[in-house]
């Protein structure tokens, strides 16, 4: 076997091994904007390409917000809050999940709704010693999301978020 056959083998296994996968050109990585959630949640719902780019920003130490795009068009967009119990985030997103089409309740965290390009997911925890709410808002911001049925999608989504939210409290700090 030549050198750049074995080096190409040998990439493709540790990949396998560490748990990550590829989705066009880019692999797809296991930590999303510092959130270690693993590639297979994420991989669904993103486009084949050749390079994907993660840009995530700290507004406060409960707020956080994420792109990730792929050949420089934004594929999806994360957000995770931590708000006051007795706040109701799904209600606060009605107009956003609205727009992301036919918002149906989700059996994730303490509330869900996943909608047909994105959805929320709330959980009750303790922040700071305080009981708390945490909230993560995906919005698969695509022209053309996938996967492309809309029954996949949803099935993706409500998958991604399942993974995604336990791993973003503890993230944040905030204990289930």
């Amino acid at each position: 076997m030549n050198r750049t056959i074995r080096g190409l083998v040998l990439g493709a296994a540790l990949c396998v091994l560490a748990g990550c996968s590829s989705s066009g050109d880019y692999t797809v990585p296991d930590a999303l904007c510092g959130v270690t959630v693993g590639s297979k949640p994420l991989a669904p719902l993103l486009p084949d390409g050749e390079k994907l780019a993660q840009s995530p920003k700290s507004i406060s130490p409960e707020s956080s917000v994420c792109s990730v795009s792929v050949d420089k068009k934004q594929a999806v967009y994360l957000t995770d809050d931590v708000t006051d119990a007795d706040t109701d985030p799904v209600a606060l997103q009605r107009d956003a999940l609205a727009r992301m089409g036919n918002p149906q309740k989700a059996a994730v965290g303490d509330d869900a709704r996943i909608a047909d390009q994105g959805g929320v997911a709330v959980s009750v925890c303790t922040y700071q010693g305080n009981r708390r709410k945490f909230v993560t808002l995906v919005d698969l911001t695509s022209e053309h999301p996938v996967p492309k049925g809309t029954a996949d999608r949803r099935k993706a989504l409500e998958s991604f978020l399942r993974a995604y939210l336990p791993k973003a409290m503890e993230a944040k700090g905030c204990r289930k």
